[in-house]
C-alpha cells in the first residue's frame, strides 16, 4: 500500500496515481489541506477563495481506472436570505468517483460524461465543486426562528426576544385611505 500526504498550492486538486502502477487492488491514502482556488457555491452562500479545505480519503486501483473515495471539510459563508445577516455553515461532503484510463466502450448517451485520467493525474475539482453545490442550502438562513426584515421599513424583525411581535406599523391600504376622511356617521 502506497501512502501520500501533500500540502501544496499548485495542483492541489490533482492527485498523482503513478505509484498505483495500474495494479488492481493497490491503494494509497490522501490527506491534504489547501486553500480553495475559487469561489465554490451559489449566489447567496459559497466556499470563498482561499478558504481552508481539508481532503482525506483513498485512491484505489481497479481494472478500468481508479476509484477515488474522499471527504471534504470546509466552511461556507454567505448571508441569511431572510434578514441578510452574515452566516457561516460547516461543509462536509463525501465524494466517490471512478476515473477511467480510457473512454468506456459501453457508454450510453444518457450517462454522465466519464472522468478520465490525464497524464497519471486525476482532477478532483469538478466532483468537489458538484458535491459542494449540491450540499449547500438554496435558501440559507441564520436560524429557523429568523423573521426576516420588515417589508415597510427594512428593520430586522424579532430583535426583542421577549416580545418578537413588538415591531408594528399603522399602515392603511392607499385604496382605503380616503375613508378615514369621511365623517363618522354612526355617532
Amino acid at each position: 500500500m502506497a501512502a501520500a500526504a501533500h500540502n501544496s498550492h499548485s495542483g492541489q486538486f490533482s492527485i498523482s496515481i503513478h505509484d498505483l502502477r495500474r495494479q488492481p487492488g493497490e491503494m494509497m491514502t490522501i490527506t491534504r489541506t489547501f486553500p480553495s482556488p475559487e469561489r465554490i457555491g451559489i449566489d447567496v452562500i459559497a466556499i470563498e477563495p482561499e478558504s481552508e479545505m481539508l481532503m482525506s480519503g483513498k485512491v484505489e486501483s481497479v481494472s478500468t481506472g481508479v476509484l477515488v473515495s474522499c471527504q471534504i471539510e470546509s466552511s461556507a459563508s454567505g448571508e441569511c436570505v431572510r434578514c441578510l445577516d452574515p452566516i457561516t455553515l460547516p461543509i462536509h461532503v463525501v465524494i466517490q468517483e471512478l476515473y477511467y484510463y480510457c473512454l468506456p466502450s459501453d457508454l450510453d448517451e444518457d450517462d454522465d460524461e466519464p472522468l478520465l485520467i490525464s497524464e497519471e493525474q486525476v482532477d478532483l475539482l469538478p466532483p468537489i465543486r458538484d458535491a459542494v453545490i449540491l450540499d449547500l442550502p438554496l435558501t440559507p438562513h441564520c436560524s429557523e426562528e429568523c423573521l426576516g426584515l420588515c417589508p415597510e421599513c427594512g428593520e430586522k424583525l424579532g430583535v426583542d426576544p421577549d416580545n418578537p411581535k413588538s415591531h408594528t406599523h399603522q399602515s392603511v391600504d392607499p385604496r382605503w385611505a380616503k375613508l378615514r376622511e369621511l365623517p363618522n356617521l354612526g355617532e
